[in-house]
């Protein structure tokens, strides 16, 4: 039996690891939490900090993370390390997302 069509392999396979990946690293509680409290407002890691039940070398861990995959932005001010989320990358990856579901 012929493979149905609206599936092409070639196309969708990277797009489908990349959002596997995608969902991988924000399935991690704390990342999720991150990105939830971002939400709300750029913050500073000492700042997010007070939100979550970690450690605050463990909470800078989770941003570099999440950073790495592009989800956040940082910029300094002063010694402090202000954090938000890349809303369009944050859009892109619900778009992805929404195409698979």
């Amino acid at each position: 039996m012929p493979k149905k069509n609206c599936c092409k392999l070639e196309d969708k396979e990277g797009k489908i690891k990349l959002t596997a990946k995608f969902l991988d690293l924000i399935s991690e509680t704390n990342r999720l939490n991150i990105l939830r409290i971002l939400r709300q407002r750029a913050m500073s890691v000492g700042d997010i900090w007070e939100y979550l039940d970690l450690p605050q070398n463990l909470v800078s861990h989770h941003l570099k993370v999440l950073k790495d995959f592009g989800l956040l932005n940082s910029k300094r001010n002063g010694k402090k390390v202000i954090y938000s989320l890349d809303q369009e990358v944050i859009k892109r990856y619900k778009s992805l997302l929404i195409k698979f579901i």
